[in-house]
């Protein structure tokens, strides 16, 4: 499965870099969190033309719709075939905004794919969930600070390695506070150990990329340990 990641600075620059990505194979292509400001800067229309031109996915980032955090889904027919909604709201967003109730996952392909919205990373339970249900590669659309990202992809890496499933983010590029930094993550052996291997990164500056991740790369891995997760209770001693 080719993935775009999408870096863009601004609205022509992110139509622009979308269709390059699709021009490179992509079958899926991934924008930031709130790489522009609210659902009225986002020309959807524009990535709904591309998504059917080339038959393609595009997640067009994370936005404020001025209720909540959304992050439609387009399909190869250009039409919006959902929307994922932010669960875990951030700082300020808490006291301006909804948050989202259920996660989201699609199949393309063969391969289940789940998305979760930046914050949304930070809890565990929410990546444990959708592994469960099969899911094999999970977008992330973030908008994460440069004195963040340290910790950010320590995030991302401890989901990819509690869940054995691949991990794709494209996190904002508005310098110098966002820098980008978008990067995509497999499972991989190395030596006895399992580790996040990244496979593909964007560094601080406006562009695109496209990486290829094979599930059945890493399938021994998850099937290992969906056998090994546990369903328990816990006793509370007085």
């Amino acid at each position: 499965m080719k993935i775009g990641i999408v870096q863009p600075l601004n609205t022509t620059n992110a139509l622009y870099l979308t269709e390059e990505s699709l021009k490179s194979g992509a079958e899926i292509v991934l924008l930031p969190e709130k790489w522009i400001r609210t659902l009225d800067d986002l020309p959807l229309h524009n990535f709904q033309q591309l998504a059917k031109k080339y038959t393609a996915y595009i997640i067009p980032g994370a936005i404020e719709d001025g209720v909540s955090i959304i992050s439609p889904l387009i399909d190869p027919n250009g039409e919006i075939k959902a929307i994922a909604k932010k669960i875990h709201l951030f700082g300020d967003e808490k006291n301006r905004l909804l948050s989202g109730s259920s996660a989201i996952i699609f199949k393309y392909r063969g391969i289940k794919i789940g998305i979760a919205i930046c914050y949304d990373v930070d809890f565990p339970e929410i990546v444990r969930e959708m592994f469960l249900r099969g899911v094999e590669i999970l977008l992330v659309p973030s908008k994460i600070p440069k004195d963040g990202i340290d910790l950010w992809r320590e995030y991302l890496k401890v989901r990819v390695l509690e869940n054995r499933i691949a991990l794709v983010n494209a996190n904002a590029f508005s310098p110098p506070e966002y820098l980008g930094m978008s990067i995509a993550y497999i499972p991989s052996l190395r030596g006895r150990f399992i580790e996040a291997k990244p496979i593909g990164e964007l560094g601080d500056k406006e562009g695109q990329i496209v990486i290829d991740i094979n599930p059945l790369s890493y399938m021994s891995f998850r099937i290992e340990r969906l056998k090994e997760y546990k369903q328990f209770d816990i006793k509370e001693l007085e």
